[in-house]
């Protein structure tokens, strides 16, 4: 019988404070690769990140002092290499469920980790797994989440938590504390209910799921439908009545 927890693990108990930092990702990356004890759920929280990283190799621009960015350390050894993409599911429907609890408009998540408010973005997660055999030996889980910035250089296609509410005085560090107790709750699901109930949670968020709409596949445009997501991390996608299996880079949406 597995615990509750795992091990007393407390995402965030141990949050080291920049003021500022090139990448959240990068910094805790170099404090692992010193060889240094890390404890498990070591948060990194920096007040300005200049040069965050996003999917596809883009970046993440955000004002200083305005937004959400953090990176966090996790252990996930009872995770094989082939169940990788259920961590990441786990960490979508842990930020989802924080933003839920922040606003009434629709919260998904846009394949693979991008979350989104209505047909808006409004934070990205970025997952890099150091493997040890055929298992996880570390994550490093990095959240960007828009929060008191209001202009943006793609206005109509980003938002962010004081847009959607009016409001430009939230307490960044108060709300990590918030999303660190939302990772914790999911982490705990998916180390005792096992990653196929978080992976089907993640399935019931997914943007445009069981929607025609447009793709953009080979550098062609392609009407298509979201059936689902599989433990391998493959969008599953409906185009001319049969189904087709996309890794990042190989297919995009289309949003207009």
């Amino acid at each position: 019988m597995q615990n509750n927890n795992i091990s007393g693990l407390i995402i965030g108990q141990n949050i080291i404070y920049l003021d500022k930092v090139a990448s959240t990702n990068d910094y805790l990356r170099e404090l692992l690769s010193n060889f240094k004890p890390l404890a498990e759920g070591t948060a990194i929280l920096a007040e300005d990140q200049f040069q965050g990283k996003g999917q596809r190799g883009s970046t993440w621009v955000s004002e200083p002092g305005k937004n959400l960015t953090t990176s966090i350390l996790l252990k996930p050894h009872f995770l094989s290499i082939e169940q990788q993409f259920a961590l990441s599911a786990s960490v979508a429907i842990a930020v989802v469920k924080w933003l839920k609890s922040k606003t009434k408009l629709p919260v998904t998540v846009k394949w693979p980790n991008d979350i989104y408010v209505g047909s808006k973005k409004i934070a990205g997660i970025l997952i890099e797994n150091k493997l040890k055999g055929n298992k996880i030996d570390a994550s490093i889980i990095g959240i960007g989440i828009n929060i008191n910035q209001v202009n943006f250089d793609t206005a109509t296609t980003i938002t962010s938590l004081s847009t959607l509410t009016d409001r430009d005085d939230y307490v960044i560090k108060d709300l990590a504390v918030e999303l660190f107790a939302s990772l914790q709750k999911e982490y705990n699901t998916l180390y005792t209910q096992s990653w196929r109930f978080q992976l089907d949670y993640y399935n019931e968020l997914l943007f445009w799921k069981g929607e025609e709409k447009p793709f953009l596949v080979a550098g062609e445009k392609k009407i298509g439908i979201i059936k689902a997501v599989g433990i391998d991390g493959q969008l599953q996608v409906l185009i001319d009545n049969k189904l087709h299996k996309f890794n990042i880079k190989e297919i995009s949406h289309l949003i207009s």
